[in-house]
């Protein structure tokens, strides 16, 4: 099962894999069979001012780039946000909506 705060490697159409953080939960998840992701990308989070990009484990990720992808587009789960990066995440997203 696919949760919230999972960090996967996934395929986005391009050459190469990247990691993405998964913003949706795991009902949403499996009732779906999709995921809503925030990407991760190069540079600092300071580059976009917050609440729109956040740092989890020295990684970056951008909520104002979040996509839907099919579940089964996530190929390898690789880390776990902590819970107070997922705090940040779901206040982000509370101020995009």
């Amino acid at each position: 099962m696919i949760h919230a705060g999972d960090i996967h490697l996934a395929d986005l159409n391009e050459e190469k894999r990247h990691r993405v953080l998964v913003v949706s939960n795991a009902r949403f998840n499996a009732v779906s069979r999709r995921v809503l992701v925030a990407p991760h990308v190069p540079g600092a989070a300071d580059e976009v001012p917050f609440p729109w990009r956040f740092e989890v484990d020295g990684a970056v990720y951008a909520i104002d780039l979040l996509r839907s992808l099919p579940a089964d587009r996530l190929l390898k789960r690789v880390d776990r946000a902590p819970a107070d990066a997922m705090v940040l995440v779901r206040q982000a997203l509370r101020n995009i909506t």
